[in-house]
């Protein structure tokens, strides 16, 4: 028997047995592997449920959720179900989604790639970076990466095979009518849904998987300090430095619960499209308004944001460059663009960028987003600031469009949640945190919040003000 048959043979045993397959199909503890030892408790129990399913009688739709805290390997989890599910199912359907198309893009289907690449199978299979299909059925055998939008709910419907698949990775930001239409999908038997991510909300559809729709799904609550793969040093740090195992930071992030605080998205996905697609008027007539925030952390980069009236230009993103290259780059936009204020997030390293600015003899003014808020209503600058932007947003302005790889301007505000103190303050996620959950930093939209940092007297109907020369570096 030739190897291909071997594989075929395995493949056919295996259809309704993921865990045995996951386990033959890749070199454990061998070369990439190296370390691995398989397939982790919790992943082991859903694998056993699924088998369950498709050997027994049932035909329902299988609905299975997964919450989890950080580093329990829900992504890997994720490329194994699609690689089965592809291998062991003729001619399948294989949808796959994400809260941002940053996350599904760099996170969800990278990881897939990633396991392609070890599978004992992955001659049969073409990866890009959209799609992953069968070589010999490219059209019928395959799976899609499909970014999701509430303009576009097409993508999701009409999915009515024998062999179908849905995965949603970080579930927990997908809009309610993503998961509305592809309720629709589940007319035909034997197929599954697998939803995955932190419980960052306590609304919406994913945590209804745990709660008010619970008798529909197969749900599974995983604290990471549990898994193998999960630096357990690192998740007790962030309990103690969350204050204690009862704080929504550490129930989301490290036990896989969720907040018992009431948090919600800050600016909705369904405003910030609306902006992209809207065409503000008047605005020319109106002064120009700087934000720069400045980077800091080693991963991400310094932005400049120009915004004139209720119109927003393309951001520009600074390459990687010390303090004083990043100063005298915001000085050459400051020359070329000649806004009537500047304003520079001046917290940590931003300190260094606005002393420079200010030895070159340009005006800026330095906003340290955790200082007090000029509202009581809010915890800090920062919030209002936010705050300030949401309702610039949601009253239609005009936000630049976005294409091409990475994090985009629309990813960066709309993963941004807020909820309330003690005192009914005001407060929105810390950069940090965002930073830890998604893997980069909202600077994109930080420049155009710093926009927004202190009111800006209207100058549109002075002439002379539309421009004012704000330095002298004579």
């Amino acid at each position: 028997m030739s190897a291909h048959d071997e594989l075929q043979e395995l493949c056919e045993r295996y259809a309704d047995d993921p865990l045995s397959w996951v386990l033959v199909m890749y070199d454990w503890g061998q070369g990439g592997l190296k370390g691995w030892e398989g397939p982790d408790w919790w992943h082991r129990e859903v694998f056993g449920v699924i088998r369950g399913y498709l050997e027994g009688p049932e035909e329902e739709p299988l609905f299975l959720a997964v919450a989890s805290g950080h580093g329990a390997a829900k992504t890997a989890f994720v490329a194994w179900v699609i690689q089965w599910f592809m291998a062991c199912r003729g001619h399948p359907q294989v949808v796959c989604t994400a809260n941002t198309e940053s996350q599904l893009a760099t996170k969800t289907w990278r990881e897939l790639a990633k396991w392609h690449k070890l599978s004992a199978v992955k001659d049969w299979f073409e990866w890009t970076a959209t799609s992953f299909f069968l070589k010999a059925h490219p059209e019928t055998w395959r799976a899609n990466a499909i970014p999701w939008s509430e303009n576009n709910t097409e993508a999701f419907a009409g999915t009515h095979e024998e062999s179908v698949l849905v995965v949603f990775d970080e579930a927990s930001k997908i809009s309610d009518r993503i998961w509305e239409v592809t309720d629709g999908v589940f007319t035909t038997k034997k197929n599954i849904w697998l939803v995955c991510g932190n419980g960052t909300r306590n609304t919406g559809r994913f945590h209804a998987c745990f709660h008010g729709f619970k008798k529909y799904w197969r749900t599974w609550q995983v604290d990471s300090r549990a898994c193998r793969a999960a630096n357990k040093g690192y998740l007790e740090r962030l309990v103690e430095q969350y204050g204690g195992e009862e704080t929504d930071q550490a129930r989301v992030r490290v036990r896989g619960l969720f907040p018992r605080s009431a948090t919600r998205q800050l600016i909705s996905t369904e405003a910030v499209q609306k902006a992209q697609q809207h065409q503000a008027e008047g605005w020319d007539h109106l002064p120009k308004l700087m934000g720069v925030d400045v980077a800091r952390f080693g991963e991400n980069s310094s932005t400049i944001c120009i915004r004139q009236g209720r119109k927003v230009f393309p951001i520009e993103v600074l390459p990687k460059m010390d303090l004083m290259q990043t100063a005298h780059h915001v000085a050459e936009a400051i020359r070329r663009e000649r806004p009537i204020q500047v304003f520079v997030d001046g917290s940590g390293i931003g300190a260094g960028v606005v002393d420079r600015l200010r030895q070159l003899n340009f005006t800026v003014t330095d906003v340290n987003g955790g200082n007090q808020s000029l509202n009581p209503r809010f915890l800090n600058k920062r919030a209002e600031m936010w705050w300030e932007m949401k309702e610039f947003i949601e009253g239609l302005c005009e936000l630049p469009p976005e294409k091409g790889p990475g994090t985009t301007l629309k990813d960066e505000l709309t993963a941004v949640e807020y909820d309330y103190t003690d005192k009914g303050r005001i407060r929105l996620d810390r950069k940090q945190d965002i930073m830890a959950e998604h893997g980069w930093s909202p600077d994109k939209a930080d420049a155009l919040a710093l926009t927004f940092a202190y009111p800006v007297a209207d100058f549109s109907d002075v002439g002379m003000m539309l421009n004012p020369p704000i330095f002298d570096d004579s």
